[in-house]
């Protein structure tokens, strides 16, 4: 008769390696990116950049824009010439 431990240790020599191997092979093909599928999105640096470069202009000329206008409006309405933009001289107290 076969005793129980020397059952067991045979399972586990046996089951252990291809277990391991297993393992192995899921987590190496992860690490290499391998996939079945071939690889059909390319990203062309190109592109990106310049798709970068036209967004980070649509920014800039609305705020320059933005600050274009708020610099006209400012000098426009505190000019010299605008009456408004004067101090009223109200009545004096208590002077003579």
């Amino acid at each position: 008769m076969v005793s129980n431990s020397n059952v067991w240790r045979t399972v586990v020599i046996v089951l252990l390696p291809i277990l391991a191997i297993s393992i192995l092979s899921v987590t190496m093909s992860l690490a290499f990116g391998q996939t079945n599928v071939p690889p059909q999105n390319y990203v062309l640096r190109r592109v990106a950049i310049w798709d970068l470069f036209y967004r980070g202009m649509v920014a800039a000329f609305v705020v320059g824009a933005l600050v274009q206008g708020s610099i006209v409006y400012v000098s426009w309405r505190f000019r010299e010439t605008n009456k408004k933009t004067h101090p009223t001289r109200g009545p004096v107290e208590g002077g003579t």
